[in-house]
């Protein structure tokens, strides 16, 4: 039978379509020719002979391809333009699903940025300002490293109260997009567009929280190294201010004013009260000279001390026991 299976080759070689129909088309033909090749035994004829007569028969390769492809090449293109519509569908799907999802992670990333920019605004700066307003951080403006927050802060202040006209703007350039813009890429700039707005608040985002890192991480030793008489000073100014002007609102029957004055007194009251060096720093501040006093001996003690490392670098014994000497004596003072 090898050559029964060279003849099918040679016949269904070029027919057009899928593989499956190609191999219905072998089925079929090998099934006629079985039948024709049988016919033939049962007359009398030898299994070769019977083969080559029933091929013979049959036509011969040229000849039955071309009816097989007259026939069945037709169907080639349906098939094609059946698969090729498949293909586009399941790429239209792909690609619908994942510029959704693009679409969503864009707008979630812009929502959660503006979402941080506004709380920040709204409740954290205005305690941060307080606290600068106060001297409890200072801003040191020849430091290069936050000598911008205050320009930020300001810049931050105009963003939210033009947060209504920033927000129709965008709306109505957004409208306009999508009324005007038409083309195969709207899609891919839509996209760009939401990428931008998102990479410039995160721009924002970045420098809102170092606003606020910043100014605490240069100027927390300074904070710890000040002396408590200027905050607890600070305080009480504030407290008088606030409560002469509530007096003066209350001989006025100012209500509104009175309420906003003795807010700030309270506040300002507060915070002296919860002040751990508050009541040691007023006792202490009716005998400021002494205070002065130790704080000089203890600025020589240091200095002193400083000095001693020196000379033992150098290996200088004499300057090393008159810095140890001026040491015990400064020491010696506080200590006592």
């Amino acid at each position: 039978m090898e050559k029964l299976e060279q003849y099918l080759d040679q016949v269904c070689r070029s027919i057009g379509g899928p593989r499956s129909l190609r191999q219905h088309v072998r089925q079929e033909l090998r099934e006629h020719l079985l039948d024709a090749v049988a016919q033939h035994k049962a007359a009398g004829m030898s299994e070769e002979k019977a083969l080559d007569r029933a091929l013979e028969d049959f036509g011969g390769p040229e000849q039955v391809r071309s009816e097989l492809e007259a026939t069945h090449g037709h169907r080639l293109m349906p098939v094609v333009i059946d698969k090729a519509m498949q293909w586009k569908e399941k790429t239209m799907r792909a690609r619908w699903l994942w510029t959704t999802w693009a679409h969503c992670g864009l707008v979630a990333t812009v929502a959660a940025e503006v979402l941080f920019i506004t709380f920040a605004v709204v409740f954290i700066a205005p305690r941060f300002e307080m606290f600068i307003r106060e001297g409890w951080i200072g801003i040191d403006r020849s430091e290069p490293l936050i000598a911008w927050v205050p320009g930020f802060y300001g810049f931050l202040h105009w963003v939210a109260n033009s947060t209504t006209w920033l927000l129709l703007g965008a709306i109505v350039l957004w409208g306009l997009f999508e009324w005007r813009v038409r083309g195969e890429n709207k899609t891919f700039m839509r996209l760009s567009a939401f990428g931008t707005a998102a990479l410039l608040l995160m721009v924002m985002v970045t420098l809102t929280g170092a606003a606020l890192v910043l100014p605490v991480g240069v100027g927390v030793r300074a904070l710890h190294e000040r002396a408590p008489e200027a905050v607890v000073s600070n305080q009480l100014a504030s407290i008088d201010a606030a409560v002469s002007a509530a007096d003066e609102a209350l001989a006025k029957k100012d209500w509104e004013a009175m309420r906003e004055h003795l807010n700030q007194a309270t506040s300002s009251m507060e915070r002296l009260n919860q002040m751990g060096a508050a009541a040691p720093t007023l006792a202490s501040m009716r005998e400021q000279p002494k205070v002065d006093e130790t704080r000089t001996h203890l600025k020589e003690a240091s200095d002193a001390l400083r000095q001693a490392q020196q000379a033992l670098l150098d290996k200088n014994s004499p300057m090393l026991e008159a810095a140890m000497k001026r040491f015990h004596q400064a020491y010696g003072q506080v200590r006592q």
